[in-house]
């Protein structure tokens, strides 16, 4: 089989769609307000403690809400759940500057205030430690201490594959 060999930002990019990973919704909270987004770069980063690494572009507003209380939660799609793909257009596709991504969902408040999607596979409370964020220059990568989590016995996670060919459909 004959590859395509990348060197420009369109055909690099095509390439990396080949890692794969899970596809998570991150919220946040900030004065009352929630916003969350659909990411996919965000992996375990420790055990002892628990901490994940999230990498997120830094003109999102989690982005700017996270920077500024130092809190996020990770939600953990289920596959099987029927509305997946309905949250994955809601928060992968709108902006939470100009909608309301929560109006229409009821949710559980987490320990850090942030929202909790109670049809998660499993979710990860998180609070960011500060000295061990990079800039990444369009990024952040956050590192986040794992301070509560909850998970749930039956269904899978939906995988960044399986959201990109939700997306085409």
């Amino acid at each position: 089989m004959d590859f395509i060999i990348a060197k420009d930002d369109r055909n690099l990019q095509q390439s990396l769609f080949a890692i794969t990973h899970g596809l998570y919704i991150v919220t946040s909270a900030r004065r009352g307000r929630f916003n969350g987004q659909c990411v996919d770069a965000l992996m375990q980063a420790g055990s002892h403690p628990p901490r994940i690494a999230l990498s997120m572009r830094k003109t999102s507003f989690t982005h700017e809400i996270i920077s500024e209380t130092g809190f996020f939660i990770v939600n953990v799609l289920c596959k099987e759940d029927v509305s997946c793909q309905e949250k994955i257009k809601l928060f992968g596709l709108k902006s939470g500057r100009q909608v309301n991504k929560f109006k229409d969902i009821t949710v559980m408040r987490g320990e850090n205030g942030a929202p909790i999607i109670p049809d998660a596979l499993a979710f990860f409370e998180c609070c960011v430690v500060h000295n061990m964020c990079v800039d990444l220059g369009s990024h952040t990568l956050f590192i986040g201490d794992v301070t509560r989590a909850g998970y749930k016995t039956e269904g899978d996670p939906l995988t960044y594959c399986e959201y990109r060919k939700r997306l085409k459909k």
